[in-house]
């Protein structure tokens, strides 16, 4: 029998794993362009990053989540932003989407940053 269980426990391996959603999501030339706005990737990054803030709560008390909550706080200047607008530009089917599909497109590909419904609705306007 094949477990289906992946575990991934040690905080630097959780950091590397990170690290490497990051560049899969937000790299300037990708090779696969799905990886950005995965739904699947999108939750899996964001189990991932709960881990490690907890990690880094337990490790460094409650200033590594505020840290955290800073970093995952995106705005319009950020690199990823731009990387995102352009993903969400090169869509071929984003002029077939309603609005509200546009915007959960939009959670998915910002993920694992935060946005709020303002932050999208600038998003979606910039696209």
């Amino acid at each position: 029998m094949i477990s289906n269980d992946f575990i991934v426990s040690d905080y630097y391996e959780l950091l590397a794993l990170h690290r490497a959603l990051l560049e899969a999501k937000f790299c300037d030339e990708p090779n696969d362009f799905d990886v950005s706005a995965s739904p699947i990737i999108a939750s899996l990054h964001k189990k991932l990053l709960q881990s490690l803030i907890k990690l880094e709560v337990e490790q460094k008390g409650s200033s590594a989540q505020d840290s955290w909550n800073n970093w995952l706080a995106i705005d319009p200047e950020r690199r990823e932003w731009n990387v995102g607008l352009q993903r969400a530009r090169d869509e071929r089917l984003w002029c077939e989407w309603s609005k509200e599909d546009k915007k959960k497109y939009i959670l998915d590909l910002l993920s694992p940053f935060h946005v709020d419904n303002e932050l999208a609705e600038i998003f979606l306007n910039q696209v």
